[in-house]
């Protein structure tokens, strides 16, 4: 009878102690919520009547997605001005055919339907990593990555959707390899996933994801006929070399320092190596969150060309290990202070990897127990 009264009363004073729920919203919740709102609003308004909503789909996707339809090639000349300009496409077939239907459609009302869809992605992102916090949501959507993402319109987004669904269903075959598959044919960038993938022994999905990808690529080449197959390694070499330094990629960060590309590209190496060996390191350990972590950090350090919506993919790994909302989720935040459209110039070329490295360092760091808590510690 002690035993039970003593079991209830422990229960009392447990349940006493627990966070009760309430119906009233926070002034901090309603600060975010707000200021999320107004950007939504802002963006879609001003970038709307400028014609800045959807930049990359009004100037690059849709005119190859025509110049397809009229039998022509959807990639530019390595001397045309337009790779300068960012305004060629220079990503495999695949996207502009999947664009061909929207070459019908008025381009302000395919610019509003990218913004609004694409802001949709960065929700359902965060849903499929099972974050219910709705302060984490108001802050994805301020986060500069994110807001440059949708001005453009480009696949950023879409990358980090993509990287959510590999970690959701990590333990299947078919999910991750899609969703993996889809978009590094699409986008090269992702790469050094495959290195996780493989060091956490997910053999099958990669080998699926490889097949997949290689097959919808030579299937949309084969569509237009491969129009540009030969040329399009050098078109690629060539947007390297006229983009990377202006970038903020390690490359472009050592030619704004003075350093040169031979730094800049060592320092690429060594550093996305650093990061590659972690993730298998890890892995070996057995800590699936902290390896995936790495590679994904490893996608934007290997990159020669790394613009502020490239960020938007460290949505995934901060969701991952902090799916409820603290400080960190507002750090990206701080890039407003130094926006900037185009190219980097002067110190905001080192802004989004100050921030970035402050985020990682944050998210690896695992606190050791104190020697009190390890001999308190039950056996």
């Amino acid at each position: 009878m002690i035993k039970v009264m003593r079991s209830a009363a422990d229960a009392s004073v447990s349940w006493s102690k627990k966070p009760r729920p309430t119906s009233r919203m926070g002034l901090g919740t309603a600060v975010l919520l707000f200021l999320a709102a107004a950007v939504i609003v802002a963006l879609l308004v001003l970038s709307a009547t400028e014609d800045l909503l959807a930049w990359d789909v009004r100037f690059a996707y849709l005119p190859a997605a025509e110049a397809v339809l009229d039998g022509h090639s959807p990639y530019p000349a390595l001397d045309d001005p337009i790779l300068e300009d960012q305004k060629g496409y220079v990503y495999p077939p695949q996207l502009v055919l999947a664009l061909v239907p929207f070459t019908w459609l008025p381009i302000d009302v395919v610019a509003v339907v990218f913004g609004l869809g694409l802001l949709a992605l960065v929700g359902l992102t965060l849903y499929v990593l099972e974050v219910r916090d709705i302060r984490c949501y108001a802050a994805a959507v301020l986060w500069v990555p994110t807001i440059s993402g949708v001005l453009l319109g480009n696949l950023s987004i879409p990358l980090a959707l993509a990287l959510a669904l590999v970690w959701r269903y990590r333990e299947r075959v078919w999910p991750p390899a899609v969703s993996l598959g889809l978009s590094v044919s699409a986008k090269l960038v992702l790469w050094p996933m495959f290195v996780w993938m493989i060091a956490t022994r997910r053999v099958r999905a990669s080998l699926a994801a490889i097949a997949i990808g290689v097959a919808v690529t030579l299937a949309a080449w084969a569509v237009i006929g491969f129009a540009g197959f030969v040329s399009y390694p050098d078109l690629v070499r060539r947007l390297s070399e006229i983009q990377a330094e202006n970038s903020y990629s390690l490359v472009g960060m050592a030619s704004t320092a003075g350093l040169g590309d031979a730094v800049g590209q060592a320092l690429t190496l060594l550093v996305g190596g650093g990061l590659l060996a972690a993730c298998v390191l890890l892995a070996r350990r057995g800590d699936d969150v902290r390896s995936f972590t790495c590679a994904v950090v490893a996608t934007l350090a290997l990159s020669p060309i790394v613009w502020l919506h490239y960020l938007v993919v460290l949505l995934v790994p901060i969701a991952i290990s902090r799916p409820r909302f603290t400080p960190l989720w507002l750090l990206p935040v701080l890039l407003w202070l130094s926006p900037k459209p185009g190219y980097a110039d002067g110190y905001e070329a080192f802004a989004p990897a100050i921030v970035a490295s402050i985020l990682v360092v944050a998210l690896l760091y695992r606190r050791r127990p104190r020697e009190r808590e390890i001999v308190e510690a039950p056996a």
